[in-house]
């Protein structure tokens, strides 16, 4: 056998054991078995079938829904990689993309005290920015015409990575990098960019910090004791937080390993928030009313965009939209996030993990497709 047939097998044989432990590791126990064994019965086949994911290590975290006027709760593992202390309902954990919804809800409040307008353009506040057809509502509805990846650009023009990236640095190279003759509403373009926009106009505004407004402002308005805004500029180690749940890794039952925060990580808008079930349960609750905005107030947050060529973006103020429910997920440094509210009835379903579940999506489409849409 020649060199090259020989090398050419030991890569096959390399690639097969991957693709096996991949397998392995992505497997699922059947939903549908389950719900078979329960005559239909959906809640409870939910239930067990989540219960058997945490006793076989398929899940991290918190996971919650509400159907049929009962609340089932499934808490199952560790809050950091040590393994020592257990998840509970008041443990903070990181939204990741959920923040956004914190954020919008910010602005809506500016807008409530006229401290800002939906209409206000984006360059009437930012000075920098090039563009004067952009308004914080087309930020906040990801349809401002903005690309700049302000992550792309960060490694691309701090390459040494000596100092970590801020909310004020990050606006700099969102500007500069955006051409003042972009289209609002000629897309729909989901862009992390736009909420980092709208957490400076939150600082220029407020003339406090984004961390300092929103606990101010939001968190303690709401009464959301476990909800707190971290990067690496807050003056608390997260380490040292308590009852906080740090995202670890760990694959086919290894030493699970912390993921810790880059220099990246000194952001705040597009994510960077923390919160707890209790607490996002009462944030769920928030929008069925609230004394803070009246009912036409928080619809707002629910309109469809109407874009240039007469179709419908599906993205509201921080939530997606569709027929049946609003939602909106989240992936940042090993933590998966997800919340859910039904549009019809009284459904919910928050999940939050901290263990870089690459079943993530599986789970959550499963769960989905049953408690969301098994009328």
């Amino acid at each position: 056998m020649s060199i090259f047939l020989y090398s050419f097998f030991i890569i096959l044989l390399i690639v097969f054991i991957i693709y096996l432990l991949w397998k392995y590791e992505s497997h699922l126990p059947s939903f549908f078995n389950i719900l078979n064994k329960n005559k239909g019965n959906v809640p409870q086949s939910v239930n067990d079938w989540l219960v058997l994911l945490g006793n076989k290590k398929k899940i991290n975290g918190i996971y919650y829904f509400h159907t049929d006027y009962k609340n089932h709760l499934i808490s199952t593992g560790h809050k950091t990689f040590e393994k020592k202390e257990l998840i509970d309902e008041n443990t903070s954990f990181r939204l990741a993309s959920v923040s956004k919804q914190f954020t919008a809800f910010a602005m809506m409040l500016l807008n409530k005290e006229k401290k800002i307008d939906y209409e206000t353009q984006v360059s009437a506040i930012l000075k920098e920015f090039p563009s004067k057809s952009v308004t914080i509502r087309h930020l906040l509805n990801h349809t401002s015409g903005v690309t700049a990846d302000y992550i792309k650009l960060a490694k691309k023009y701090k390459p040494t990575k000596e100092s970590v990236l801020s909310n004020t640095e990050a606006t700099k190279l969102i500007c500069k990098n955006t051409n003042e003759d972009i289209v609002p509403l000629e897309l729909f373009y989901y862009n992390n960019s736009n909420y980092i926009l709208l957490a400076r106009i939150i600082e220029l505004t407020s003339n406090l910090s984004f961390e300092e407004y929103m606990k101010a402002n939001v968190f303690e308005k709401l009464n959301l004791k476990n909800t707190f805004v971290w990067n690496l500029f807050s003056k608390d180690k997260l380490l040292k937080k308590p009852n906080v749940a740090n995202g670890f890794e760990a694959y086919l039952k290894s030493k699970p390993i912390y993921i810790k925060p880059s220099w990246l990580d000194g952001v705040a808008g597009d994510g960077a928030i923390f919160s707890s079930l209790n607490d996002l349960k009462k944030w769920l609750s928030f929008w069925e009313g609230n004394n803070f905005l009246n009912s036409d107030e928080l619809n707002e947050a629910f309109k469809k965009p109407l874009l240039l060529d007469g179709s419908y973006s599906n993205y509201g103020f921080g939530w997606v939209i569709e027929d049946e429910f609003v939602w909106h997920n989240g992936k940042w440094l090993a933590n998966n996030t997800l919340v859910i509210k039904s549009i019809k009835d009284n459904k919910t379903l928050i999940v939050l993990d901290n263990s870089t579940n690459n079943r993530f999506e599986k789970i959550s489409k499963i769960l989905i497709q049953t408690i969301f849409k098994n009328d």
